[in-house]
C-alpha cells in the first residue's frame, strides 16, 4: 500500500490496518522496532499521561470551587445591601402614608420573665459581633414620649417558659432553635409560641426605666452625631411594617444569611430619641451581625470578609 493511500485512510482503518500486520515479518530490526513501539501506542494512555490529566483536571476543579464560593458571598452581600436599601425606604413611605408615624411594635431583641421590658436583658441569640455594637440601657421619660409621638409604643419580648419548661431560656434556647423535631425557627423566635416562637402572647408596652438595647459603637459609622442615642430594635414579622392591612405596608420580611443557624437572623432598626423637637427619627438599619449598609458593601467589593 502506498503513502498517500494511507494517509487517506480514516484513523479507525488506520489503527485497525497496523493491529493486522506481524511483526515477525517485517524484516528491518530498526523498523520492527519503531513498528513495535507503535502498536503498543495503540493501547491508550501510559499511567503518567492520566496522571498528568487527573492533576490538570483537580487543579480546574478546585478554582472553580473557590471562585464559586466568592460569587456566592458576594451575591448573599448584594442582596443584603438591597433588603437594607428596601427596608429603609419602606419605613420613611410607610410615615409619608400613616400620618407622620413610624411602623410599630419591632422585637425588642429582650427578654424577660414577665411580660414587660422593665429589667429585661439581652436575648441569647443575638450574633456576638451584633451584641459587641449594642449595649444594654434604659428609656428615659424623654425616650418614651419621642418614640410615641412618632407611633413607637409597644415590642416584642422573648418568654423563657414559652415552650413550656425552661425550652426558651438563655442556657436552652439555641438548642431548642437547632432541635429539628420542632418547628421554632430564628427568625421567628419572638413571636407567640403558637407561630413556632419563643415570644409573649401580648406584645410589651414601652414606659420608662425599660430595658432596650442601645447602640455602643462609632455613631459616625450610622452617620449620627457623637453623644446621641440611639434605641435599638428588630425587624421582626409582627411589626406593623409588614400587616398586610396597613397601608404602604411590606410583603416580605428579609432575612439575614450570614448569621449562624441558632442565632438571630433579622436586620436591626436604629432610633435616635436625641434629636430636637421630641420625635425620635429613624437613624440606619444595620444587619444580623451589626455591619452597616456601607460596611456590608464592602464585602461586595470584595475589600472586607464576610
Amino acid at each position: 500500500m502506498n503513502l498517500i493511500k494511507l494517509m487517506s485512510l480514516s484513523r479507525k482503518d488506520q489503527s485497525e490496518l497496523v493491529a493486522s500486520i506481524d511483526p515477525a515479518q517485517v524484516k528491518s530490526r530498526g523498523l520492527k522496532r519503531r513498528f513495535e513501539k507503535v502498536r503498543n501506542k495503540q493501547g491508550g494512555f501510559t499511567l503518567l499521561e492520566l496522571l498528568v490529566v487527573v492533576a490538570i483536571l483537580a487543579a480546574i476543579a478546585g478554582t472553580a470551587t473557590i471562585m464559586l464560593q466568592d460569587t456566592d458571598r458576594k451575591g448573599a452581600a448584594a442582596a443584603h445591601v438591597a433588603m437594607m436599601d428596601e427596608l429603609s425606604k419602606g419605613i420613611q413611605t410607610f410615615r409619608v402614608l400613616n400620618g407622620g408615624n413610624y411602623p410599630n411594635n419591632w422585637d425588642s431583641l429582650m427578654q424577660n420573665a414577665t411580660n414587660v421590658m422593665t429589667g429585661a436583658t439581652p436575648s441569647a441569640v443575638l450574633n456576638s459581633a451584633l451584641a459587641g455594637n449594642l449595649t444594654a440601657g434604659a428609656l428615659t421619660a424623654g425616650d418614651v414620649a419621642a418614640l410615641s409621638n412618632v407611633g413607637i409604643t409597644t415590642a416584642r419580648v422573648i418568654d423563657p417558659a414559652a415552650q413550656g419548661g425552661t425550652l426558651c431560656d438563655s442556657a436552652n434556647i439555641k438548642g431548642l432553635i437547632a432541635d429539628k423535631t420542632n418547628n421554632v425557627t430564628a427568625q421567628n423566635i419572638f413571636r407567640p409560641a403558637t407561630a413556632n416562637g419563643c415570644g409573649y402572647a401580648a406584645d410589651a408596652t414601652m414606659a420608662a426605666g425599660d430595658a432596650v438595647m442601645t447602640w455602643s459603637g462609632d455613631n459616625q459609622r450610622v452617620n449620627a452625631a457623637a453623644g446621641e442615642k440611639l434605641v435599638a430594635f428588630g425587624v421582626g414579622p409582627d411589626s406593623s411594617l409588614f400587616n398586610p392591612s396597613t397601608i404602604g405596608a411590606l410583603s416580605n420580611v428579609p432575612v439575614y444569611r450570614h448569621v449562624a443557624n441558632d442565632e438571630y437572623n433579622r436586620f436591626v432598626v436604629l432610633w435616635n430619641t436625641s434629636t430636637a423637637g421630641g420625635q425620635a427619627t429613624f437613624q440606619a438599619i444595620v444587619d444580623g451581625a451589626g455591619d452597616t449598609k456601607d460596611e456590608e458593601l464592602g464585602e461586595v467589593d470584595n475589600v472586607r470578609r464576610t
